[in-house]
């Protein structure tokens, strides 16, 4: 079974002057059996990045506050693993 897996930034919306950008997670799984091909994919909400005068704050969906150095850390993290 062959498996890709990232992270994506949505389309953000704007809310009275506050941009709500969703951070997704991506996965593609596909695999070949006999001559028939299985593939799913499916698009999972992973953070959301609150932008606003007072700043940029990042939340993963459980609601808890992460930094916004977290959020790129993790898509780098996810990314390197699929190099080469």
């Amino acid at each position: 079974m062959m498996r890709k897996e990232y992270l994506a930034r949505e389309e953000a919306a704007v809310i009275g002057g506050i941009r709500i950008t969703p951070i997704v997670r991506i996965l593609v799984r596909y695999t070949e059996i006999k001559g028939v091909w299985s593939f799913y994919a499916g698009k999972l909400p992973v953070y959301l990045i609150i932008s606003s005068g007072d700043g940029e704050r990042a939340y993963s969906i459980t609601g808890q506050e992460v930094s916004i150095q977290q959020v790129i850390s993790d898509c780098l993290v996810l990314a390197a693993g699929f190099e080469g």
